[in-house]
């Protein structure tokens, strides 16, 4: 019989659906927050009305936004914000953005704590569907190795996600769909993550079903709201309790490639993630299999094998459709580097072949 265990986090709420930012300032109270600081980035805060709508949200409240935060997180932005958090006494972070200002919220928590022993609570307010909300844990870059680090503590997950779709409306439909495919990642990952997690796999079937039914809905409809609550809906279920289950070879690779060659994340997965289900279905195909399933593509009694190859044609069919990209040449990924990224990944291990295979089948 399986045995194994579910970890929660103390992620306290989740609000969503259109107009919930207004449920903003309700839940800074709760928190006892007089003092916010907004972590966000550059072209949200010059290119978008959005970070003033939460700065008014916010009103007294608002103490401050910090509006350097940038894609893979430099090491060196999270130490400014953590000086002007302490300048201005925050007693709480709110991000706005994708996963690079809720990490970056989280790694300034982090920071603080080490001063004080206590974490600043959270709120963030997703513009992607990179469903970093829903962890503690976070990824930077070390910008004199150009390599990604990271940590994982659960107590800088945030405390309360706001989903609101109309937060979403202004993030570009490639970045949009392409984070997309990152929460399709975390769901796959999921399902051949070491160990037995029943409420997991479930979710992360379910949130299949949903980005591929709602991805394209958003890029032939972008001003649907309902299509992208949806998607959030879907990103959520693909990442719920991450603390009980591990990302595997393609979140990893996509981390490597990532902060090597500055390719956003949700980027890497459309390239990496058709290959690592391929390669995988050599030893994952009972547990790929249901994806084909779940999307109604094989009939029930298909071997485990065919239908975990059927699933890996099915995403990057998704990602064709949606018009992403889908090989390293198109991201300006050097040939010559692929071994070396096997190696980082896996080590200098007879693993290491295979995968550089895998990534020369992605160039």
């Amino acid at each position: 019989m399986a045995q194994g265990e579910y970890s929660f986090l103390p992620l306290e709420r989740v609000i969503y659906g259109a107009g919930s930012l207004g449920r903003l300032a309700g839940e800074a109270d709760r928190l006892g927050g007089r003092k916010a600081m907004i972590l966000t980035g550059h072209s949200l805060a010059t290119q978008t009305p959005l970070v003033k709508k939460v700065e008014s949200q916010l009103g007294e409240r608002h103490a401050g936004t910090f509006a350097g935060i940038r894609q893979h997180v430099p090491e060196s932005g999270i130490a400014e914000a953590a000086a002007l958090a302490r300048q201005l006494g925050a007693d709480l972070l709110v991000s706005l953005g994708g996963g690079s200002p809720i990490d970056a919220a989280k790694a300034v928590a982090r920071t603080l704590a080490a001063d004080t022993g206590t974490y600043l609570p959270h709120i963030a307010l997703p513009t992607t569907l990179s469903a970093a909300e829903f962890s503690g844990t976070a990824g930077f870059t070390d910008e004199a190795r150009q390599a990604k680090t990271g940590f994982s503590d659960p107590w800088t997950t945030p405390r309360v996600v706001i989903m609101d779709p109309e937060l979403t409306l202004a993030t570009p439909m490639w970045l949009w769909l392409a984070s997309g495919i990152r929460s399709l990642d975390h769901a796959v990952e999921t399902l051949y993550s070491p160990g037995d997690h029943p409420v997991n796999d479930l979710l992360a079937l379910e949130a299949i079903r949903k980005l591929f039914a709602y991805l394209p809905r958003c890029k032939a409809d972008p001003s649907s709201l309902e299509a992208r609550e949806q998607c959030q809906r879907g990103a959520w279920m693909s990442f719920f309790g991450p603390g009980s289950v591990h990302m595997g070879l393609s979140h990893n690779l996509g981390r490597r490639i990532g902060a090597s060659f500055n390719v956003p994340h949700g980027v890497t997965s459309c390239i990496t993630l058709p290959h690592v289900m391929r390669y995988k279905a050599a030893t994952e195909a009972r547990r790929l299999a249901p994806i084909a399933h779940a999307l109604q593509l094989v009939p029930a009694d298909t071997p485990d094998y065919e239908a975990a190859l059927v699933a890996a044609d099915a995403v990057a069919g998704l990602v064709g459709a949606l018009g992403l990209p889908a090989r390293l040449s198109e991201v300006n990924v050097p040939a010559d580097a692929l071994d070396d990224i096997a190696r980082s990944v896996v080590g200098d291990t007879p693993e290491a072949v295979a995968v550089a295979e895998l990534l020369r089948r992605a160039y």
